[in-house]
């Protein structure tokens, strides 16, 4: 029978940590095969020290055969190659160079019992060997600056954008959860930030665009749940608030007075000027002229000019006394 034992005493469990082996001959039989306990070699460490970190054995040896191990797989004859090499006649299996966890989560190695001539002895044997994560990588987010909207008014907890980072340490790993946080925000206090989802709400009630139309964040992500030592990136988060429709125009006087030649047409009589501190240029800024009463005869016609925001006032008809005078509240 060929077997695998694990001869190092100091291993890295899932978690990282290191500690004795609890069974260092781990052999478990299922379905009259032997399977082989994974080994496992942190990350980017120098893993040498350990050396031989695991033994190859048939037991036809111990009948005087003559028996010579070979091994295969990633790590020797598949890539990262040159990874692994074993004593021919002891089966000693050693480490040589430094494992990327990132690129190679796990590696497989079968181990080959020989005769002097070459031929297989029995079947071989595979070693899986988990590669030990370490907190080698920063959070990265989507983008270096994320742009989101919300519209003024909007209530307490409306959200306004997800932020997404992503680490490349392993997934389902303490090295791999992501906390965010908001840094810094000028103004202050108007958005909060869920810490696992990235989610950004509006945090202040009344955002009023027209004293405050945009906000710029600072947003972290850091790794191990945010705890002291993990890495951290930043990025920025410009916010714009979106007009709503919350002021009525203003006109700017009550009384407007306005003449022109008898018997032309299509002439500008006068301009009506209006002020609304809604978004400049938006549906919630033009102003809508209309006659209330007075032009019953459809002498004149008042139309916006989108440009400065004024009711241009103009005769349609020639026949109508030399002067006339326009109240604002006709309008």
């Amino acid at each position: 029978m060929l077997t695998f034992s694990l001869v190092s005493s100091q291993v890295y469990n899932q978690n990282g940590r290191s500690g004795m082996l609890s069974h260092p001959n781990s052999l478990v039989r299922q379905k009259r095969e032997w399977t082989v306990p994974p080994a496992f070699i942190r990350e980017e460490e120098d893993n040498s020290y350990k050396n031989p970190i695991a033994k190859i054995h048939s037991d036809l040896e111990d009948t005087g055969i003559v028996v010579t191990y070979t091994i295969s797989g990633q790590g020797v004859t598949e890539p990262p190659y040159g990874l692994f090499v074993i004593n021919g006649k002891t089966g000693d299996l050693n480490i040589t160079g430094r494992v990327d966890r990132e690129k190679t989560p796990m590696l497989l190695l079968r181990g080959h019992a020989l005769d002097k001539t070459g031929a297989k002895l029995e079947e071989p044997i595979d070693l899986p060997i988990k590669i030990v994560d370490i907190n080698d990588n920063f959070p990265v987010f989507s983008h270096e600056v994320f742009a989101g909207s919300v519209e003024e008014l909007s209530e307490t907890g409306t959200i306004v954008i997800r932020i997404n980072a992503t680490d490349a340490d392993e997934p389902n790993n303490l090295n791999s959860k992501i906390a965010f946080r908001i840094v810094s925000q000028s103004p202050s206090a108007a958005f909060s930030m869920d810490k696992d989802t990235g989610v950004v709400r509006v945090a202040k009630i009344n955002l009023d665009r027209e004293t405050q139309s945009s906000y710029s964040l600072v947003v972290e992500a850091k790794d191990r749940g945010g705890e002291l030592g993990g890495n951290a990136a930043t990025c920025s988060l410009e916010i714009k608030i979106l007009d709503v429709n919350d002021n009525l125009p203003v006109v700017e006087s009550s009384t407007f007075e306005g003449s022109i030649e008898e018997n032309r047409a299509n002439v500008e009589i006068l301009r009506i000027k209006v002020f609304d501190r809604d978004e400049e240029f938006s549906d919630n800024w033009l102003a809508n002229f209309s006659f209330v009463s007075g032009n019953e005869g459809g002498f004149f016609r008042i139309v916006t000019d989108t440009q400065t925001n004024e009711g241009v006032l103009t005769v349609v008809k020639v026949t109508l006394p030399l002067t006339c005078g326009i109240s604002s509240t006709y309008i």
